[in-house]
């Protein structure tokens, strides 16, 4: 009786697959909408500010970004790249031959 249960269950779990949905119901028209970023105005009155703050905002932060970015590309140029630049000096040691040629 057990191994007839279990046959059953091994069959269903194999089967399943060959009944899964093979197409997409999901109509094209249900698609999500991007959000655009916000304009300055509106940025501005959210925050109850005036627009001309705002610019001065954003280009404070615009500059800031630029001279960290700049700092990173600087840092990466004066520290990764040393390792490529060092020139790796080769010292052959010759090996002296010590045998003893004569018989004693």
């Amino acid at each position: 009786m057990k191994k007839l249960i279990a046959s059953l269950i091994a069959t269903t779990l194999i089967a399943t697959p060959a009944l899964a949905q093979t197409t997409n119901t999901m109509s094209a028209s249900k698609t999500t909408k991007t959000s655009k970023k916000m304009t300055t105005a509106k940025q501005a009155k959210a925050e109850g500010e005036s627009v001309k703050q705002e610019t001065k905002e954003h280009k404070a932060a615009a500059r800031h970004h630029a001279k960290a970015k700049h700092h990173k590309k600087m840092h990466h140029k004066k520290m990764h790249h040393k390792k490529m630049h060092k020139t790796t000096k080769k010292t052959t040691t010759k090996k002296t031959d010590t045998t003893d040629t004569t018989k004693s």
